[in-house]
């Protein structure tokens, strides 16, 4: 990782511990309210089955199996634990991180049956800040890529590259906002979070 990707990374962690902050203090609430009363009145089916279908970019779950087994092929091939050690401390990372920042943040789902759902550490049942979803979008596609990189024996073109990396977290974003499964700090908090940890991620030597 050069050191502008360094600085990248402590300021995003720096703007995430921020906004967690101006977010228990009562800011930007209006704005998430606002956001979701919005795309709760602008939701005809066609478009939500889209946003729904789209959703699925961002599940751990489902891109972790999916890499673990292509990390298993490549590394039989090449003779070497790397690709699979990639994935799995991929995984750890965001299990270790992003579910006790859910725990500790305790905050609600925009469709939660109380009042104040919008609030941070006021639920014990609240799991939606940070976007988890949005997280899995900036650690997970990397790892596709340099696994994509490493069967191919080449690297992809640049603009491949930028399309894998920007394209999942804005359509994810987008999606889970627009479903009302987040709200929009939640995934602001999601990009903050993910970056930073994309930047840790990028420093260990398992590409």
């Amino acid at each position: 990782m050069d050191r502008r990707g360094g600085y990248a990374g402590l300021a995003c962690a720096a703007g995430f511990v921020l906004l967690t902050w101006a977010l228990a203090a009562g800011a930007l609430l209006g704005l998430d309210v606002a956001v979701r009363d919005w795309v709760d009145a602008h939701r005809p089916e066609p478009l939500r089955l889209a946003a729904k279908a789209l959703y699925f970019l961002g599940s751990a779950n489902l891109i972790a199996s999916i890499l673990l087994v292509v990390a298993a092929l490549l590394a039989v091939r090449d003779r070497t634990p790397r690709p699979v050690l990639l994935v799995l401390v991929t995984a750890a990372t965001s299990y270790v991180v992003v579910v006790p920042l859910k725990m500790l943040t305790d905050r609600s789902a925009p469709h939660a049956p109380w009042f104040d759902a919008e609030r941070l550490f006021t639920h014990d049942a609240g799991w939606s800040y940070p976007s988890g979803h949005v997280v899995n979008t900036l650690i997970w596609y990397p790892v596709l890529l340099a696994l994509a990189e490493r069967a191919l024996r080449r690297p992809l073109a640049a603009g491949v590259r930028r399309a894998v990396l920007v394209l999942p977290v804005v359509i994810v974003f987008v999606a889970v906002t627009y479903l009302g499964y987040h709200w929009v700090t939640d995934c602001v908090a999601g990009v903050l979070l993910g970056v930073a940890l994309r930047q840790v991620l990028a420093r260990l030597p398992l590409g």
